[in-house]
């Protein structure tokens, strides 16, 4: 478009449509955005910043003034091309296509209808059709425009935006998908593993891919599904590598790490790994998985609800059974907080009949022999108890050392009572050398 007299000329943004007013005035160059994607009214703003500028009105850095009822869905696409640098493809989707387009702009209609009493309606719509989980993520996204549009000047006011209490539930969809995720045991996913096939095909595209090795993966390191489907040669694995790399953009909490090889590992990515590009990929795997389940003999109530995320939480319960090293747990998981992992700690029956056998073991170690400081200062308990006792009725100290039969108190004795008094471990007395099934890797 060519230069108009007065000095200005519209350009419009290919990322968001909208055109930008750009001219040049007292050797400074202004590039300042219309809110408009049609040339004309974008002509007209522009002549109007074009005349603020000039005649001192607008100062470099001042918010524009936005006239009342401006669309949203204009100043959201100023707000979205502003974050889209800082967002993946993926996020910056759904923000334009689900937030945006079809939840904000039909509801407000214009900015200035983002106000606090505008917001409480909103979350008291939204509570009739979706959880209170579902609504926290949407008034995230509307509090990041909302900020952004009040620091440049498209609300003359901050709404509030409040999330409802914890109380607060929402509506509960009737014939929801799975709600709670599945938890197997070691034994079971191992059956499972056996029962996948090696590879299959897609049925679009006829192509096959690999399946028992992408899941012997995420068995072993416990990676989001995401993960494991971006994982390519040689940015994250080479043949033959002791090192899988997680980087940053393929992990969901952007924490890249580099996990040592396993040889089961090894063994399951050496086997499909090509030359170059994706490992594994995006497929529905959800028939095969179900299949698989039945063939191992799962109930069928699991059996036909199981998914490949099941395989990441039934791996960190498992590893948190039997190890309480949280810090190797979190790096292992991708999180960044303590109480992240802590969700995965799913009750579990097993872990519950492992402390109901501790209790019956320890009710019967007393009956049992026992050998060693235990066995010594058994005896002296009972010596020293027993009615029929041969020894004679004890002296009192000062007696004793009168009559040189008694030296100093056996310092000894009472070590060793207070060192077995401390391994007392679900009520009875069970000392850590005779029990068997205590050792260094269930600490």
């Amino acid at each position: 478009m060519a230069r108009t007299p007065e000095g200005w000329h519209v350009y419009q943004d290919p990322r968001s449509g909208v055109h930008q007013a750009r001219f040049t005035h007292e050797g400074r160059r202004y590039s300042v955005s219309t809110g408009e994607r049609d040339p004309v009214p974008a002509a007209k703003e522009a002549a109007r910043i074009y005349a603020e500028v000039v005649s001192g009105g607008r100062s470099p850095g001042k918010a524009l003034i936005v006239p009342a009822g401006k669309a949203l869905d204009e100043v959201a696409a100023l707000w979205l091309a502003d974050i889209e640098p800082s967002l993946d493809p993926q996020t910056f989707g759904l923000y334009q296509d689900t937030y945006v387009a079809t939840h904000f702009t039909p509801f407000f209609g214009t900015i200035d209808q983002l106000t606090t009493v505008g917001a409480e309606d909103y979350i008291t719509l939204r509570l009739r059709e979706v959880g209170r989980e579902t609504l926290k993520k949407e008034l995230s996204v509307l509090r990041q425009l909302a900020q952004w549009s009040y620091r440049r000047g498209f609300l003359t006011g901050m709404p509030e935006i409040e999330t409802p209490g914890r109380r607060v539930l929402g509506h509960v969809q009737a014939a929801s998908r799975k709600r709670k995720f599945l938890v197997f045991t070691a034994e079971e996913m191992e059956d499972i593993l056996v029962k996948l096939p090696e590879y299959a095909r897609s049925k679009r595209s006829g192509a096959r891919f690999p399946v028992r090795s992408r899941f012997v993966l995420a068995w072993e390191y416990a990676l989001r599904p995401e993960t494991l489907n971006r994982l390519s040669v040689p940015e994250h694995y080479r043949p033959g590598s002791a090192i899988l790399t997680i980087t940053d953009e393929i992990d969901k909490c952007r924490y890249g790490r580099d996990l040592e090889v396993t040889p089961s590992a090894r063994k399951a990515l050496d086997s499909v790994c090509p030359a170059k590009g994706i490992i594994f990929g995006a497929h529905d795997f959800r028939i095969l998985l179900r299949a698989a389940a039945r063939a191992a003999g799962i109930d069928a109530h699991r059996a036909n609800r199981i998914s490949d995320y099941d395989f990441r939480h039934s791996r960190l319960t498992h590893l948190g059974r039997v190890t309480s090293n949280l810090a190797g747990l979190m790096y292992l998981a991708g999180h960044k907080q303590p109480a992240t992992t802590a969700k995965y700690m799913h009750p579990d029956k097993a872990a519950a009949d492992d402390v109901l056998q501790a209790v019956a073991a320890a009710g019967t170690s007393k009956s049992r022999p026992r050998s060693g400081r235990e066995g010594e200062v058994a005896k002296l308990r009972s010596a020293s108890s027993h009615p029929n006792s041969r020894s004679s009725p004890p002296k009192s100290r000062g007696v004793a050392q009168r009559q040189g039969k008694v030296g100093p108190p056996p310092r000894a004795a009472t070590t060793k009572r207070v060192g077995l008094a401390n391994d007392k471990s679900m009520g009875g007395l069970i000392s850590t050398s005779a029990d068997p099934r205590r050792s260094d890797t269930g600490k």
